[in-house]
C-alpha cells in the first residue's frame, strides 16, 4: 500500500469512516502490518490494535460484568503522526501547538461544531480535548514551547444492540477467538471443588 493520507471527516472519524466497523476499515486502509490482541486481565475488556504505516487503529469490545459471553459496547480511534483538516491543510506530530490550535477552531468552526476544549497540562506533557473528546491533541513540553506528539479522533462509543445486524456478525468473529483465549488460558485454571 502506497503513502496513505488520513482527512477528518466533517463529522466523526477519518477516511469516510463515521461508524465503528473492522470490515470498513479494512476496505479503506487494506490489511495492517501488525495486529496486536490484548485481553484484560479481568476479561471485561478484549482491544485490537491494527497498526499500519503512520496510523495506528485501537479497537476496543466492552463486555458485561455479569455476562462475559454478552459484549455491551465498542469504541474505536485513529492515532496518527499527519492529519489533514481539509484537501491541503494538516497538522503534524512536531509542530508547535500555538500553529496547531488556530488550525483546529477554524476546522470546528467550519464545520458548526462546538469549539469549547478541555485541557490538562503538567510539568512536561499536556492536552486538548475538543469536540466532546472526539479530537485528541496531545503535547510535549520543551520551555516554554510546546510541540504536538499525537494526534488522536475517536468515533463515538456504540452500544451492541439486537438490530445491529452487520456488527453483530464481525464481533462474532471476535467471540470466537476469546472463547478460545478463554480456554487457553483461563479455562484449565478454575479451580475444581
Amino acid at each position: 500500500m502506497g503513502k496513505q493520507k488520513y482527512i477528518l471527516n466533517n463529522t466523526y472519524g477519518i477516511n469516510g469512516i463515521e461508524k465503528i466497523s473492522l470490515k470498513e476499515i479494512m476496505k479503506i486502509f487494506s490489511v495492517p502490518e501488525e495486529v496486536e490482541m490484548k485481553l484484560s486481565d479481568d476479561k471485561i475488556t478484549i482491544s485490537i490494535d491494527l497498526i499500519y504505516k503512520g496510523l495506528k487503529i485501537y479497537y476496543s469490545l466492552y463486555f458485561f460484568v455479569e455476562n462475559l459471553k454478552k459484549p455491551e459496547n465498542q469504541s474505536l480511534t485513529f492515532c496518527m503522526e499527519k492529519l489533514y483538516l481539509n484537501n491541503r491543510e494538516n497538522i503534524k506530530v512536531g509542530d508547535e501547538i500555538k500553529t496547531v490550535l488556530p488550525k483546529i477552531r477554524k476546522y470546528l468552526k467550519r464545520n458548526n461544531k462546538n469549539l469549547n476544549f478541555e485541557y490538562k497540562e503538567d510539568k512536561f506533557f499536556g492536552q486538548y480535548l475538543f469536540d466532546d473528546g472526539n479530537i485528541h491533541i496531545f503535547f510535549e513540553k520543551f520551555g516554554n514551547k510546546k510541540v504536538m506528539d499525537d494526534i488522536m479522533i475517536s468515533l463515538p462509543y456504540e452500544d451492541i444492540l439486537p438490530e445491529n445486524k452487520e456488527i453483530l456478525v464481525e464481533i462474532s468473529k471476535i467471540m470466537e477467538i476469546k472463547t478460545k483465549i478463554d480456554e487457553l488460558f483461563w479455562e484449565k485454571y478454575k479451580r475444581v471443588d
